[in-house]
């Protein structure tokens, strides 16, 4: 009887494991971020989601929170300034701590270690990357109208040279006349197959000496511990 039990346990684990396995291969991590810029006011909002679970940041006037969300409803809600007022406490008993101070050439010894592992990282990140939308719509003015002639000129010459990307557009509207800076943004874009970028993550941090070089860099460790 305990032996059907242990082996049905192991069963369950097993397929709840390979479901989430099969999640990130599947299941792509969605992006987007819209800005709108005004005299009046500003906007910021970024979202991160994964299936039915998704993060996001919501920045305006007088507003700063952070929103865990579930099937696109927010579940819970952080105020931002609360965290960031929180951090100097933290900064000040770490601050209190001794910590084997590093050199420059410590650093450049970490950073010629880690490369060849961030590298494998970031090939993986993107070769997941697909851009769905980069769109901006801007009004500007300059204190100069040469000024502001020269950056449409600029703009004008990259939105041709991006014309094939379907996906990307940018349209500047120039203002010779006042001062003035007005527009959206609008980012979306897709990280497909999450788990062959997790695959090089977890790989890099069961290397021991990765570990000890991020130890080192968090003074937590020292190299040889």
């Amino acid at each position: 009887m305990a032996a059907t039990l242990l082996f049905s346990i192991l069963i369950v684990v097993a397929v709840i494991l390979l479901s989430i396995l099969l999640a990130l291969y599947l299941v792509p991590v969605t992006v987007e971020t819209v800005a709108d810029c005004r005299r009046e006011s500003a906007r910021v909002m970024a979202t991160v989601a994964w299936g039915i679970v998704g993060a996001r940041v919501r920045v305006a006037d007088g507003v700063q929170v952070l929103e865990i969300l579930l099937v696109g409803r927010p579940v819970m809600t952080r105020d931002l300034r609360e965290i960031a007022a929180a951090e100097p406490e933290k900064e000040e008993k770490k601050a209190k701590e001794p910590r084997p101070a590093l050199s420059v050439s410590d650093y450049l010894n970490i950073a010629g270690d880690l490369w060849p592992h961030l590298q494998k990282i970031l090939a993986a990140f993107i070769r997941s990357l697909c851009l769905e939308t980069l769109r901006g719509d801007f009004t500007l003015g300059l204190e100069s109208p040469a000024d502001t002639g020269i950056v449409y000129g600029y703009c004008t010459a990259v939105r041709y040279a991006l014309w094939p990307a379907e996906a990307i557009d940018f349209v500047m509207t120039p203002v010779f006349d006042r001062e003035v800076f007005e527009g959206t943004f609008t980012l979306r874009m897709q990280i497909r197959r999450p788990l062959l970028i997790l695959i090089p993550v977890v790989r890099t941090l069961l290397q021991k000496q990765v570990r000890q070089r991020l130890r080192q860099v968090s003074g937590r460790g020292a190299p040889g511990a």
